[in-house]
């Protein structure tokens, strides 16, 4: 639980950079922070953009992907 208070605080200073081992597993993805509860102050300027149409063709991984990936990293320890 402390990790994750302590990583809400690096979001917040490094505007979300605490979440970019998601760029890793999703490197096309236009958002670091994957979950409701990840700050990601970049993902909101993105989205920001996207709103006002200055940002096109912005992607984001479906839930399946997520979840593939999600099994695919418990795996690799096995």
């Amino acid at each position: 639980m402390v990790c994750m208070y302590i990583y809400r605080w690096v979001a917040l200073l490094s505007f979300g950079e605490g979440w970019h081992n998601n760029h890793h597993a999703f490197e096309y993805s236009a958002r670091h922070g994957l979950e409701w509860w990840q700050i990601d102050v970049g993902w909101y300027i993105i989205r920001f953009l996207e709103v006002v149409g200055l940002a096109t063709n912005v992607k984001l991984p479906s839930k399946d992907h997520k979840l593939k990936m999600s099994f695919a990293s418990l795996n690799k320890f096995e």
